[in-house]
């Protein structure tokens, strides 16, 4: 990627980039602090059910989105991100988008807390990532005329995939995929834009 396409990519996406760098930013802060442990995830803002129930610190909630439990769990969300969180952005808006992203991921960190295994450390940020792809998917029924039919059937596949995947390999909170996953398709349900945001910027140059 070209300096151009890199500034082309952060004027398109801000609020995708920023996540990204946020991300980033927590990942190397992980490694050079004691690395992918549950004592250093946990110092720095991982869900442990019982520091947010008994101690009410409820900003793990929300920090628990921007920490990963090893490169490759980081690399592979941030893919996600960068494809689907900047398809997403470009059209519904940087501010829907953020009501998404974090009202997914929060969803899901409340579901992991209160439902989950009281101690189970949690992180990262598939549960927001989930809501993207809801989001996605509830577009593709709703505003169908948006896609090409072929898009269509990769973001419906790419959902299902992610579902299987979800149940069958170990070590991946279920209830934080789903919680993310319905508060996605709730957002798109409730919120559906007439036209894409894109277009509307368009529109008015």
């Amino acid at each position: 990627m070209d300096l151009s396409t890199f500034k082309d990519y952060i004027k398109k996406h801000p609020i995708t980039f920023i996540l990204l760098l946020l991300n980033t930013m927590m990942l190397f802060i992980v490694i050079f602090t004691g690395g992918f442990t549950n004592f250093n995830l946990v110092r720095w803002g991982a869900i442990f059910p019982p520091l947010i129930i008994d101690n009410q610190e409820f900003n793990r909630l929300i920090a628990a989105m921007f920490l990963h439990g090893s490169i490759p769990h980081y690399l592979f969300n941030s893919v996600a991100l960068y494809y689907l969180g900047g398809h997403m952005e470009r059209l519904i808006g940087p501010r829907w988008y953020v009501v998404l992203y974090m009202g997914s991921g929060l969803l899901s960190s409340l579901l992991v807390t209160y439902l989950g295994d009281l101690n189970a450390v949690t992180i990262g940020a598939s549960g927001a990532i989930f809501g993207i792809m809801g989001g996605l998917f509830m577009l593709t029924i709703k505003q169908k005329k948006w896609f090409h039919p072929r898009t269509i059937r990769s973001i419906q596949q790419l959902m299902v995939m992610n579902l299987v995947i979800t149940f069958l390999v170990p070590n991946i909170s279920i209830l934080g995929h789903l919680g993310g996953l319905m508060m996605g398709l709730a957002i798109l349900f409730f919120f559906t834009p007439k036209y894409p945001y894109f277009y509307v910027q368009q529109m008015k140059q």
